[in-house]
């Protein structure tokens, strides 16, 4: 399955549910199909073939021509899907009046989707606002490694420029992977038997205000078919540059800070203490002022083949190749001071340089068969791999006394099978009475192999550690479907997933001298097998030819993360001088989730609305703080004076919260080139606290998350303008010995374009125009035992405020498009 929802275009229906091509007879139903789609709908609803299949021997003309996509034409909203599950869908139209330059550019935009991380970057998205791997992301409906050991999928990674449209499904099916208990996010990437012939080009330049630096950027897509209509083809290729610098300020308060005791009584979180932009009034015991800066290339190619070998048979293969090499730079001024205003007795300079190389590909093969009237056959063989090396180089005093070098690399190879058959079942339908019952079952297997090492060099006192693991893990999920439609109302849809994990790891770990003498080598592994049935349930009642409403009901999981569960060693995690050790003994989180949604189409493009969701967890994941010393694990406690963490099943959670969603013309006030997109959640959670024992909220989960934006076109002048603002509120982070409090400024976009003729279009965009910031206030907490620091946590008796500011630059940028 490479999408959760079939895509129409004229009567062309592709999307792994209903594939079929101009000038082939039989449409071909895949095994990923998402409820039903409205030309199968429609067609059985009245009467027509049991199985669905679209006969069509005349070549179909094409609804949708390249000027469409590239010119303006009117204001593009985001698409009614009209299938069971809760499931809502954005065509990279709807993006590009923004010209998002990726993935996390254009998910800002969706509903209940926020980040939480440094200031202007759109990394990994959290649906519910839930943490890392709470959010599934799959491209073309399968799953992708990522970087970073929590297996969250960084986004930003992935141009805007090689996708055809993005899906948000709150709730899955059972040909759905169960992971993902705040959402699944699919990108589905540009597919050539889904775009008109013709070639669109993009060129841009992007100008960063702060910086005062420009980074150009160019795409184009190729996309045809042959005379006889029975071969698509599509080829993108993509080059960008990306720039992000960050101005961050930092101080450290304790008893010595003049009003740190008075903070503390009025149970605050030192962010008063703070003067931002007056050293001289700044009463902390250290202050950092740091500048960073983020340099990335982006090298992307994706390329898909239809081919319609028979009318029985088609086959569609799929590739795609992105490589992103990436410099940060840090240059840190460290104050230290006595708490008084201005109080400060030293400077020293910190500088890092940290290197990315990431190279990421993955494709396919899959097969559509009919086999008979009633029944299809899909089958897929694909592969995702990524592979990334990071060099992190920090130096003391000046930028060549180098300190200390931390190398990270991963490789993380992926093979996926799935065999599925999709049968009409027209003796269940006369026996109960009703207008259609479809049976889906299949099989979905899946092989990974992670190798992750890190290595630390101190220079200075000739130490190095080492650490690394293998995780090799096997699925084997099994799956079956039934799609009820009972009339043209209501539509029910129920099966159950059978997951299988076979996951074993290996790691080592190595402390020694840069000599070479090795004082300690620590190894282990540890083989686990999981298995577990996660059902669901999907509920569509069209109360009229404009209402609907929707009841969900699944299962889902998440699993824990490659670092949470291989007991090796991670350096400098969760903070500087901290360790973190894995645990094996890990359960999986499981939720209970129920979702209820009401949807209106308004006129003939709008479309408004409403869902209430809870999610119910159960074996919390959650990192705490030990009692054990570096020193047990090899380490010298003078290189790393931090503290020594792990993770644990913590205990229940309940998460719910209500999502509106608002995208229509203006039309009934008389403004017919006038749209309004806007989206609003409100999210509630609870959680016992590790510290006290009463109710707070799960870690990371901003308060609310709100989007809203205006867009004008004068079809006279072939001329359009609009704004984007979104803000998300503030989240909480506890665990045994941290709390952490963050907010961020809401960010402000705008554009203007003008159309020249019918191929060409320039557009000019601003982005962050407020200049926004985050502010994260930590309190930190003594203690010689994790006793005595829940202690002090519990009676909020704080040792000392970290408070930091984040901020990051406007920047303009200036695209021309052109469709030949």
């Amino acid at each position: 399955m490479y999408t959760l929802h079939r895509k129409t275009l004229g009567t062309l229906v592709l999307g792994g549910c209903i594939f079929a091509v101009p000038g082939l007879a039989l449409a071909h139903q895949g095994a990923s199909a998402q409820g039903e789609s409205v030309a199968q709908s429609q067609t059985a609803e009245a009467g027509g073939a049991g199985n669905g299949a679209q006969v069509n021997q005349e070549q179909p003309k094409d609804t949708v021509s390249l000027n469409e996509v590239v010119v303006s034409t009117g204001i593009v909203y985001r698409k009614h899907i009209d299938v069971p599950e809760p499931k809502i869908s954005y065509d990279k139209s709807f993006f590009n009046k923004f010209e998002p330059i990726s993935v996390g550019d254009q998910l800002r935009r969706v509903p209940d989707v926020s980040f939480v991380g440094d200031v202007g970057e759109s990394a990994k998205p959290q649906m519910r606002g839930l943490g890392h791997g709470y959010t599934q992301v799959l491209v073309n409906g399968r799953r992708v490694p990522g970087i970073s050991n929590d297996r969250a999928v960084a986004v930003d990674r992935i141009p805007a420029a090689i996708v055809d449209h993005i899906e948000v499904l709150r709730s899955p099916t059972a040909d759905i992977d169960s992971n993902g208990i705040g959402g699944t996010i699919n990108v589905v990437l540009k597919d050539g038997a889904t775009l008109p012939p013709g070639v669109i080009v993009r060129v841009g330049e992007t100008y960063k205000k702060k910086a005062g630096l420009y980074r150009p950027s160019a795409a184009v897509s190729w996309s045809g078919r042959n005379d006889a209509n029975t071969v698509f083809y599509s080829l993108t290729f993509q080059g960008q540059k990306r720039y992000n610098e960050k101005y961050a300020t930092q101080g450290v308060f304790d008893s010595n800070s003049a009003g740190f005791a008075e903070e503390v009584a009025s149970g605050g979180y030192g962010r008063s203490l703070q003067s931002w932009d007056d050293i001289s009034q700044s009463r902390a015991v250290e202050r950092q002022v740091q500048n960073d800066s983020r340099d990335s290339r982006d090298l992307s190619f994706n390329g898909s083949l239809a081919w319609n070998v028979s009318k029985q048979t088609t086959l569609r293969f799929d590739a795609r190749v992105l490589n992103t090499s990436r410099e940060e730079h840090e240059y840190t001024t460290v104050y230290e001071g006595d708490g008084s205003p201005g109080g400060f007795t030293s400077m020293e300079h910190e500088y890092e340089t940290t290197p990315i190389d990431q190279h990421t590909d993955g494709g396919g093969i899959t097969l559509y068969q009919t086999l008979s009237d009633t029944t299809q056959l899909e089958a897929n063989i694909s592969y995702a791999g990524i592979d990334a090396e990071t060099t992190k180089n920090k130096f003391k005093d000046t930028p060549t006394n180098l300190d200390e070098i931390e190398g990270t690399t991963v490789e993380d190879t992926n093979w996926y099978g799935d065999i599925a058959i999709t049968q009409q079942l027209p003796g269940w339908a006369d026996a109960f009475g009703i207008s259609r019952v479809q049976l889906m079952y299949g099989v979905d297997l899946g092989y990974k192999n992670r190798d992750f090492q890190q290595t630390l060099l101190a220079v200075e006192d000739a130490v190095t550690s080492d650490g690394s693991f293998n995780y090799k893990q096997r699925r084997a999920d099994g799956y079956g479907r039934i799609d009820w439609y009972i009339n043209h109302a209501v539509t029910v849809t129920a099966g159950v997933r059978w997951e299988n994990t076979w996951g074993k790891q290996q790691y080592t770990n190595t402390v020694g001298t840069a000599s070479g003498v090795v004082t300690k080598v620590s190894t282990g592994g540890a083989d686990r097998h999981v298995s577990m049935l996660n059902p669901s349930a999907h509920l569509r009642w069209r109360i009229s030819n404009s209402d609907t409403l929707r009841f969900s009901v699944a299962r889902t999981v998440r699993r824990p993360s490659f670092a949470q569960l291989v007991p090796s060693i991670a350096t400098e995690t969760p903070e500087d001088y901290d360790i973190t050790v894995g645990n094996s003994n890990l359960e999986m989180e499981t939720a209970i989730g129920f979702d209820l949604g009401y949807e209106r189409v308004l006129g003939r493009k709008g479309v408004f609305g409403v869902n209430i969701f809870t999610r119910d967890i159960s074996n919390l994941l959650g990192l705490v703080r030990t009692n054990y010393s570096v020193a047990d694990y090899g380490l010298d406690p003078d290189d790393y004076p931090g503290n020594v963490y792990t993770y644990r099943n913590l205990g229940d959670a309940e998460v719910h919260g209500i999502e509106f969603d608002l995208s229509t013309p203006l039309g009934f006030m008389g403004l017919e080139h006038t749209g309004l997109f806007a989206n609003y959640a409100r999210l509630f959670s609870s959680r016992n606290s590790p510290i006290s024992g009463e109710d707070i909220t799960i870690n990371s989960q901003p308060d609310y998350i709100y989007n809203v934006g205006l867009t004008q076109e004068i079809p006279s002048w072939k001329f359009s303008f609009g704004a984007f603002y979104n803000k998300q509120g503030m989240a909480h982070y506890m665990t045994i010995g941290e709390q952490q409090t963050t907010e961020y400024d809401g960010n402000l976009e705008f554009f203007i374009e003008k159309d020249f003729g019918d191929n060409y279009v320039l557009r000019l965009t601003g982005k962050n125009l407020l200049d926004a910031c985050s502010y994260q206030m930590e309190p930190n907490f003594a203690g010689d035992s994790a006793v005595a620091i829940m202690a002090n946590q519990a009676a909020f008796n704080v040792d000392a405020y970290e408070v930091e500011r984040e901020c990051a630059s406007p920047s303009w940028s200036l695209t021309f498009r052109a469709v030949f």
